[in-house]
């Protein structure tokens, strides 16, 4: 079974297009929230060193906009053609 992970700040901001394409899917996940105190602790684990991450079957994916792709490929919700 697919395991996802999406780690991103206390609130709203580039993690919540991410949030949006799971719900609308009906997918479970796991939210992963970060205090502003806590991210010192954990930026050395995400690429880039900045967040949101996906994290899907062990494999990390920085970028809001690479993320919201990759699940909206994942769940059929990116249509069948360029247009």
């Amino acid at each position: 079974m697919s395991t996802y992970k999406l780690y991103y700040f206390n609130g709203r901001g580039r993690a919540e297009v991410s949030r949006l394409i799971f719900a609308a899917a009906g997918q479970k996940y796991e939210d992963i929230r970060y205090e502003g105190s806590e991210w010192p602790l954990h930026k050395s684990e995400m690429p880039l060193g900045q967040m949101p991450v996906l994290e899907y079957n062990g494999t990390k994916l920085p970028q809001s906009l690479s993320i919201a792709r990759f699940l909206a490929k994942q769940f059929q919700l990116a249509g069948k053609d360029n247009f």
